[in-house]
C-alpha cells in the first residue's frame, strides 16, 4: 500500500525532482547596489579620516605660548592645576586640555599697569582728556556728571589721580579677588579722597602738591598691603584743580597771594638794606 502512495505522489508531482536537479543560479547583485555600497564605504572611510582630523585639531588648539615677561596659569574646570608657586607656568611652549576642560591665564608680571580715579574729576571725553581740554563750565556744579573732592578747610575741588604698578604676587592677585584690578582702583579712589579732607585746598593746589601726591601714593600701598593684593605701587601722579566755574576767583587770590610775596620780600630786602646802613653808620660814628 505505502508503494501504491508513493507511486501516486510521484505521479502527481511528475517534474519535482527534475525542477530541483535544474534549479536556477543565485541572482547576482546588480550594478547600482555594487555601486551603492563602494560609496558607502568611501563615504565612512572620509567621516573617520574627517573624525581623526578633528580630534588632532582639537588637541593641537591646547599649545599656548608664554612670554618671557608672563606667568600662567591652567584653570582645570575652573580650579587651579597645582598648589602654589608651582601653579605658575614660566616662559615657554605649554600645552593644556582644549577649552571647557582646561582655559589658561596669562598673568604680565613685569608690564606695568596702570589705574585711574577719575571719582573727583568733571565729565571729560577720551578726545578732550587725550588733547588736554576742559569742557565749558556750566553755571554750577553738577554732581550727577561732575566728580569732587573735599578738603580739609571744607572748599570743593577736582582732582584725579594716575597709579602705576606691577604685579608682585599673580597667585594672590589672580585667585584671592574676583577682579584685582577693581580692588585697586576702589583702593586709589578711597585714597584720594581722603587724603584729600587732611589737606588744605592751598596746600593742595599751590604750596604742597607734592606732599599731597605722596599722601596719596602712601594710602593706597596701606589699603592694597592690607587687603594682601598681591601688588607692588610704582609710581602715583595727581592732578589738582580748582572748579571751573570759579577758576578766575581762585586764579586772582593766587596773583594777589604772588603780589604779597612780592611785596613782603621787597620790604625784607628794604629792611635789610636800611639796617645795614645803620649798622655801618653806628661803627662809623663809634
Amino acid at each position: 500500500m505505502f508503494d501504491v502512495f508513493q507511486s501516486r505522489t510521484m505521479s502527481n508531482h511528475p517534474h519535482s525532482h527534475h525542477e530541483h536537479e535544474h534549479a536556477a543560479p543565485e541572482t547576482p547583485v546588480d550594478a547600482g547596489s555594487q555601486a551603492l555600497a563602494e560609496a558607502l564605504r568611501s563615504s565612512f572611510a572620509i567621516v573617520k579620516f574627517a573624525m581623526v582630523a578633528l580630534v588632532l585639531v582639537f588637541l593641537a588648539s591646547g599649545f599656548f605660548t608664554v612670554g618671557p615677561q608672563e606667568k600662567a596659569v591652567i584653570l582645570r574646570f575652573g580650579k587651579p592645576v597645582g598648589e602654589g608657586d608651582r601653579a605658575l607656568l614660566g616662559a615657554g611652549l605649554h600645552w593644556s586640555f582644549p577649552y571647557p576642560i582646561d582655559e589658561y591665564v596669562k598673568i604680565p608680571i613685569t608690564e606695568i599697569q596702570t589705574i585711574k580715579s577719575s571719582v573727583g574729576w568733571f565729565a571729560q571725553t577720551p578726545d578732550q582728556e587725550l588733547l588736554g581740554q576742559i569742557p565749558p563750565a556750566g553755571n554750577s556744579l553738577n554732581p550727577a556728571v561732575d566728580g569732587y573732592v573735599l578738603t580739609g578747610d571744607g572748599n570743593i575741588i577736582h582732582a584725579k589721580a594716575t597709579l602705576r604698578y606691577r604685579i608682585s604676587d599673580p597667585i594672590r592677585y589672580i585667585f584671592n579677588f574676583t577682579s584685582a584690578s577693581n580692588l585697586v582702583q576702589n583702593a586709589l579712589d578711597n585714597a584720594l579722597l581722603s587724603t584729600a579732607a587732611r589737606f588744605k585746598v592751598d596746600d593742595i593746589l599751590y604750596h604742597d602738591i607734592a606732599g599731597f601726591r605722596e599722601a596719596v601714593r602712601r594710602r593706597t600701598t596701606e589699603l592694597l598691603n592690607a587687603e594682601k593684593a598681591g601688588v607692588t605701587v610704582e609710581q602715583c601722579t595727581v592732578v589738582p584743580l580748582p572748579p571751573r566755574q570759579l577758576t578766575d576767583a581762585f586764579a586772582n587770590v593766587l596773583n594777589a597771594e604772588i603780589n604779597r610775596d612780592t611785596v613782603i620780600q621787597a620790604a625784607h630786602t628794604y629792611e635789610n638794606q636800611i639796617t645795614n646802613q645803620a649798622s655801618a653808620n653806628a661803627a662809623s660814628i663809634i
